[in-house]
């Protein structure tokens, strides 16, 4: 169970009368919900407050589960004041009053110094005033129907117009009935009284007909007492599970690097000595080079150097080789067409930047570039089975498997791998290399692993046969972490 699942499960048994036990020598909430309905109905006869729209009796149908025998069902605007839209102002450096808008209201606090003025004409001003102990509502956006209780106010301050005000007639419910807005029951009701299809907004009348359970006043103070002693006990469960989710993260992503690292030291699936050497993959990789340079489809690069054994940074099976990354695959950066071309932008063409990559296979990008824009720019095409490798920038050394064909721009480094390699156990490798690979582009203001420095990493070189058996042991055991 999480956190928020514990304290939600606290704050439901709070408001079904699970919490605490029911005392009979309490008075029942029905001589409750009377007081309060006299004082109402005094307030509107000083004409302190308006009389509202008379709300439909409770039917047995309407109550979502069952209460204790001296609790009542009350809706929510029978036992407050005339429930008051916000005031609709922008926000100012001076003004005769504070303005608190959604946003100011914080980890339920608000820090009065940050929030703004406005102008409220003095008629108005008496009625948006707010009080100690008023409850503010969220009733449109992301927030909708999350609840702020204003504790000691010292400023005059009145309400955005996103804010819907709830004054209690009786303040000693006032703790109970916050409570009761945090609870998972009223978040179930905020969901079903939500209006429209756009942005969620509830109002005023929604808001209104909501049931609440009231319990006798002496037992709202043993429930709340309740709550705010096991409040500190959930903060501390929280900081417990946290650490213990945190260990859990770090374990697993160890122990994906540990499986990643066994693979390429070749310690994860035996060795069949019926397998073909890689010594002889190497020179059929290399006469696979040298007849696509001599066709044309790739150009000759510069001899790479030989690999020295400080280099080699643990060893390999017998059956394996150290080669450079540029000796198994055709490597090549993108570009980015002119932007002072709008006729390059909006195609059909998937163009990859270093924020598409997923570390997974990619199927779409988050722009696109028309034929003109390839024509007219260096980009590389990369076919599905190729792997990216982002060079530079934040995400330095992400990883993507092409799944349609895409270019990409300058800062991605694309692959296309000779058939003796195994495009995913090359995926693997670099995903179980990516730290020593950033390591090797830092030291400048950005860091950065050149196409250059890219060709020259080393890679460890399987028989294809084998890569094959350690990339089908990799994605199980993965696969199995993921599901633990």
């Amino acid at each position: 169970m999480t956190p928020e699942q514990l304290k939600a499960s606290i704050l439901q048994y709070a408001v079904e009368g699970k919490l605490v036990k029911q005392d009979p020598n309490d008075e029942p909430a029905s001589e409750l919900l009377k007081r309060i309905e006299n004082e109402k109905a005094e307030l509107i006869r000083e004409g302190k407050i308006k009389k509202s729209k008379k709300l439909l009796a409770i039917s047995n149908d309407e109550e979502p589960f069952d209460i204790p025998d001296s609790w009542e069902w009350i809706r929510l605007g029978n036992i407050c004041e005339p429930i008051r839209y916000g005031f609709t102002s922008s926000a100012k450096d001076n003004g005769n009053s504070k303005l608190v808008r959604i946003t100011d209201i914080q980890n339920n606090n608000v820090n009065w110094n940050n929030v703004p003025f406005c102008d409220v004409p003095k008629v108005k001003l008496k009625d948006l005033q707010l009080k100690t102990n008023d409850i503010l509502i969220a009733r449109t956006g992301g927030t909708v129907g999350k609840s702020f209780v204003v504790k000691n106010i010292s400023e005059v301050a009145v309400f955005a117009s996103y804010l819907i005000r709830i004054r209690l007639i009786d303040n000693e419910l006032i703790d109970f009935v916050k409570y009761f807005l945090d609870s998972p029951y009223y978040w179930q009701m905020i969901s079903l009284k939500q209006s429209g299809t756009g942005q969620p907004n509830v109002n005023a009348t929604k808001l209104s007909e909501i049931l609440i359970p009231i319990p006798p006043i002496e037992e709202q103070k043993r429930i709340v007492a309740k709550i705010e002693k096991l409040m500190p006990l959930v903060a501390e469960y929280a900081e417990s599970y946290n650490h213990l989710q945190k260990i859990d993260n770090e374990f697993e992503d160890k122990l994906k690097q540990s499986v990643l690292q066994y693979a390429m030291e070749g310690k994860l699936v035996k060795q069949d000595p019926s397998d073909e050497p890689a010594s002889e993959l190497i020179k059929k990789i290399e006469n696979e080079k040298a007849e696509l340079i001599k066709e044309g489809k790739i150009k000759k690069n510069k001899k790479l150097p030989a690999i020295t054994d400080d280099e080699k940074t643990f060893d390999i099976p017998n059956s394996w080789e150290w080669v450079r990354l540029g000796n198994i695959g055709d490597w090549g950066a993108g570009a980015t067409p002119s932007r002072q071309h709008p006729e390059y932008y909006g195609g059909d063409v998937l163009w990859l930047k270093t924020g598409d990559l997923n570390d997974g296979v990619i199927q779409d990008t988050s722009e696109k570039i028309t034929e003109a824009g390839v024509a007219n720019s260096s980009v590389k095409v990369n076919q599905p089975g190729n792997i990216l490798i982002a060079m530079y920038g934040a995400t330095i050394g992400k990883l993507g498997i092409v799944g349609k064909t895409l270019v990409t721009n300058q800062a991605c480094c694309g692959c296309t791998p000779f058939k003796g390699i195994y495009n995913l156990y090359l995926f693997y490798y670099l995903l179980s290399a990516r730290n020593r690979l950033i390591e090797l582009g830092s030291g400048g203001a950005q860091p950065n692993i050149s196409k250059t420095k890219i060709e020259n990493f080393i890679f460890p070189l399987p028989p294809l046969e084998e890569q094959k058996r350690i990339v089908t042991k990799i994605e199980k055991i993965m696969n199995s972490i993921n599901t633990h």
